[in-house]
């Protein structure tokens, strides 16, 4: 398939973008009316097309939103480029790291009926985790462990300080939790703590901000605090009150064409991540050709780490409700004042990594800029966000009351990577009032 396809398909769906999927009943208004260029808006399209056609993404989905009016939602490229699909604004992605905060915003829903305290231990409800070590140092090996100096809470496990990992290391913890298959696609969320109580934590709780698995747990503490299923949870409570359609962690056979396909650098070239082409050498699990390629069987991992699909209109459902203070339609899933508690920076004076900009922290679920000056980024202090590995990714402003999408499905895919987070100029560029 040929550079000039599709472009010229991406030209079309740029201009059709609306008609598909439920994007016609969508909030919308001109640029104008809240404060955009519609000039310098269409920059967005004119840079990803020209990426596009050096190859440096497959396609992508970019939705610009403020006042809870959306401005801007295109569809550019391919979805899948061997079976010339185009990409669409009804497109399902895999979100990854996009479903943590899902995770944790479920959580605090239970936390606003008096079913918990952040500063509870996590053994209290599950007691599998009653046991913990540390590994005595984050060099050590696995049998070399002391004791919990505190149990981690739950706050620790929604800010990734409870002293859990990724499994994407090469420490002893992160070792164990691959031998032992705890991000197995038929492991169920009971199962993955049974096994996580049996591996040592790689830092003291509370010490250090590890990214982590955190939001697993989180995911099966609904399940302990509500009764029900995690994904069942999310139906009923969070994505059929949003409207959100497409969300989920399986993909059923009519919609299956909608999934775009993950691409990989491979030598410079996009290549499709499936057993045929291969993958990334870094990524661990999270590149292998199952956890890639198997969102089409309703496997019974459904976790809170990652594992979701959406689409982008579903998404800004979602980030437009944690905009409105916890409400989108009329529909109220969180109060304002948890909203704000969740948006602030809950680390402090905790150490950062370092691959981390200076002048963020991390809230409750989300990533949040308290310097944009240092942090080096054109936006406002308060804003928070995060994304996937895929290369999806999300901000949310409330300052400029702005929600920002960009949707992709590159993994191991640097040049991807840098590309989508050029977004933010083109954004703060076009916003004039």
């Amino acid at each position: 398939m040929g550079t000039r396809w599709v472009l010229g398909c991406a030209t079309v769906i740029a201009l059709l973008g609306p008609v598909f999927g439920r994007a016609a009943d969508l909030p919308r208004t001109q640029p104008e009316q809240v404060g955009f260029s519609s000039e310098r808006l269409s920059r967005i399209d004119q840079f990803f097309a020209d990426s596009i056609q050096r190859g440096e993404i497959a396609g992508i989905v970019t939705l610009v939103a403020r006042h809870g009016k959306i401005v801007h939602f295109s569809a550019l490229g391919a979805a899948d480029r061997d079976r010339q699909r185009n990409m669409r604004t009804d497109t399902i992605f895999r979100l990854y790291s996009q479903t943590k905060a899902v995770a944790t915003t479920a959580l605090m829903m239970l936390y606003e009926e008096g079913r918990f305290q952040l500063t509870d231990p996590v053994a209290k409800y599950l007691p599998e985790l009653a046991q913990l070590k540390v590994l005595r140092t984050p060099d050590s090996p696995i049998g070399d462990t002391v004791p919990l100096e505190r149990p981690p809470t739950i706050q620790d496990l929604m800010r990734h300080t409870a002293g859990l990992s990724h499994g994407l290391d090469k420490n002893a913890v992160d070792v164990e939790y691959n031998r032992t298959d705890v991000f197995g696609i038929d492991v169920s969320l009971k199962e993955m703590v049974e096994r996580l109580g049996r591996i040592p934590l790689l830092e003291q709780p509370g010490k250090r901000f590890i990214y982590s698995v955190g939001p697993d747990v989180l995911a099966r503490l609904v399940e302990v605090l509500s009764g029900m299923p995690f994904d069942a949870f999310l139906e009923r409570r969070l994505f059929g009150p949003l409207g959100m359609k497409d969300a989920g962690f399986w993909v059923e056979q009519q919609n299956a064409a909608r999934l775009a396909t993950v691409y990989w650098d491979q030598g410079g070239k996009l290549s499709p991540l499936d057993r045929a082409h291969g993958h990334p050498a870094s990524g661990g699990f999270l590149v292998e050709p199952d956890q890639v390629n198997s969102y089409t069987v309703n496997h019974r991992r459904k976790g809170g780490s990652y594992g979701m699909v959406s689409t982008t209109e579903d998404y800004w459902r979602f980030a437009q409700m944690m905009l409105n203070g916890g409400e989108l339609n009329g529909v109220r899933i969180l109060s304002p004042q948890t909203v704000r508690y969740m948006i602030r920076s809950h680390t402090g004076a905790i150490p950062m990594p370092k691959e981390f900009p200076q002048g963020m922290g991390y809230g409750l679920g989300f990533a949040v800029i308290t310097d944009a000056a240092a942090a080096g980024t054109i936006t406002n202090d308060g804003m928070f966000y995060w994304g996937g590995a895929a290369t999806t990714m999300y901000w949310i402003d409330p300052k400029a009351d702005l929600v920002i999408l960009a949707m992709t499905q590159h993994l191991g895919a640097p040049r991807a990577d840098e590309i989508v987070g050029r977004l933010r100029p083109l954004v703060y560029g076009a916003l004039l009032q």
